[in-house]
């Protein structure tokens, strides 16, 4: 990098970094394809930090529900054990290790954010347990579970008015993104904002990594009730006193 690059050179030069690992730029385009998921997983993955994994798959939960297939699936990498994954590069996530869920269409419409929200509720309504953790030898009490964050991803979008519609309308999708268009968010007071064209991008960046700063860390996962799923010989007991 040239040392006279400023800072706003820097994020510039990122936004455009963006825009080219999705094929945005390509003159033709027909070059640049629907923009499927491997597509999106990709570009996730060149700027999330390390301690999330990004994968397709399905999640499941303690009580053996499991949730429709999710084109995008954001997760924690460092505290996730059961996962499986399959020859065509699935996988299988308990439910308390997911941060965030995107189903990926070609456009962002009523009908695919519809399907989106039906997408995200599938996961949503999934058991989750949250479990004590131990911090400088002592027990510290199970933390209240965090909201999943679900979206919608595309490449092309309708009319920002009706994209705002259509939110309102299906209230538990948080984000969207149409990669050539806009993005667009809800904020926690309810209202949508949506960036302009050129931003589309950016603006889906800078919204994801804060909402999940916002996250934390998910739940420790309580492992006894997995457990109860598959062990028939003896079951695991509760928390030992820690040492004082």
């Amino acid at each position: 990098m040239n040392k006279d690059m400023t800072i706003s050179d820097v994020l510039s030069y990122k936004a455009e970094e963006l825009r080219r690992s999705l094929g945005l730029d390509l003159p033709h385009p027909t070059s640049q394809g629907d923009l499927g998921e491997d597509a999106w997983i990709s570009f996730l993955e060149s700027f999330l930090p390390s301690r999330y994994a990004v994968s397709k798959g399905f999640v499941f939960d303690s009580h053996g529900g499991i949730s429709d297939q999710i084109d995008v699936i954001i997760y924690d990498r460092h505290h996730s054990p059961l996962i499986l994954k399959t020859p065509n590069d699935e996988r299988y996530v308990t439910a308390e290790s997911v941060y965030a869920v995107f189903e990926v269409k070609p456009e962002a419409d009523e009908g695919n954010i519809r399907y989106a929200l039906d997408k995200i509720n599938s996961v949503r309504d999934l058991h989750r347990t949250s479990r004590e953790m131990v911090a400088s030898g002592r027990l510290v009490e199970p933390r209240k579970l965090t909201r999943i964050i679900g979206g919608l991803l595309t490449k092309d979008s309708i009319s920002e008015e009706s994209v705002r519609k259509h939110l309102r309308t299906y209230d538990g999708v948080d984000m969207v993104c149409a990669a050539s268009a806009m993005t667009a968010f809800r904020r926690s007071s309810g209202r949508i904002e949506i960036s302009d064209e050129r931003e589309a991008l950016p603006a889906f960046f800078y919204l994801l990594l804060d909402e999940l700063h916002k996250l934390g860390t998910v739940a420790a996962i309580d492992i006894r009730e997995y457990a109860g799923l598959a062990l028939k010989s003896f079951r695991l007991e509760g928390d030992r006193h820690v040492s004082e």
